[in-house]
């Protein structure tokens, strides 16, 4: 299978074949929180003939996913132009940081890329230059692999629209996955220009929309009282994720609590071993006690 091409701080790329086995039955998918987007393309493949709407607010991701889509030709050209023109990493963050708000939308979807690749833990315009992700991401088999990730896309909705729009809208049989900003990152610069898009979001507001939220749904989030409480209308599961992309304030790998928060949803699998996409790399979810 084709995983995001993208490198997304909280992403679920580590957790997809354990979401996998989540799934209900459904007509239409929809993801209002699209980030990297490594659920959405896992059940692209997997159903392939099923309808799809995923969305983010993030302008610069939203103008990638969209022109990887419509056009993956032209925005390859566009990322080898500057990867050519500027061959030293340095002068290429320099480049897009002075010139970026000047950008036409083909340009604003290659500098996304860019960014993807050559700053710390992939986090875009929050994050600072990275030789080292310079060097091994920012490489011809991760351009060229957007070839393959254009079709796996095909004919699917892609909106840069509020979440709200995604879960409000009527629509039969539709299962909405969603990976919210998490609660202890508003401290941190995950997502958006300076983390902005993680600082601001209404935690509350979001629990209340949910719970008058007529389609099965299922939420990731990170274990806190205030999350546990906001959502105690529905059902809680507790499990462990190992991040492999670090939080930009913290200096190692995290091994957290995570929530399953759902609808429909009331237990996980006993399984608790999960080998990912590459058989390289191996690690166990366990489910946690409830406090």
């Amino acid at each position: 299978m084709i995983k995001s091409p993208l490198r997304y701080p909280g992403g679920k790329s580590r957790a997809v074949e354990l979401i996998s086995t989540l799934l209900p039955t459904f007509d239409e998918f929809r993801e209002p929180f699209l980030g990297g987007g490594s659920v959405f393309i896992y059940a692209k493949q997997r159903f392939p003939n099923k309808k799809f709407w995923v969305n983010d607010l993030y302008l610069e991701l939203f103008k990638f996913w969209e022109m990887t889509q419509k056009d993956v030709d032209t925005l390859i050209d566009k990322i080898y132009e500057w990867r050519n023109k500027f061959p030293n990493g340095k002068e290429l963050h320099k480049f897009l940081n002075k010139n970026l708000d000047g950008f036409n939308d083909l340009e604003r979807a290659a500098a996304f890329f860019i960014y993807n690749r050559i700053t710390f833990s992939g986090t875009s315009l929050s994050g600072g230059y990275s030789e080292g992700a310079f060097t091994g991401r920012f490489t011809e088999s991760s351009i060229q692999r957007l070839n393959q990730f254009a079709k796996v896309i095909n004919g699917s909705t892609i909106t840069n629209l509020d979440y709200e729009e995604l879960v409000k809208k009527d629509g039969e049989n539709v299962f909405i996955f969603l990976d919210p900003p998490y609660y202890s990152a508003t401290k941190s610069a995950l997502y958006g220009k300076n983390g902005n898009m993680h600082k601001s979001f209404n935690h509350k507001k979001f629990a209340e929309i949910m719970r008058n939220c007529k389609h099965k749904w299922l939420i990731t989030y990170d274990d806190s009282q205030y999350i546990r409480e906001l959502f105690s209308f529905a059902n809680i599961i507790p499990w462990d994720l190992t991040y492999g992309m670090r939080n930009i304030t913290e200096a190692s790998d995290q091994k957290g609590k995570e929530l399953f928060i759902s609808n429909y949803l009331k237990t996980l699998p006993e399984k608790q071993q999960f080998t990912l996409f590459e058989p390289k790399v191996n690690y166990r979810i366990k489910k946690v006690p409830t406090t």
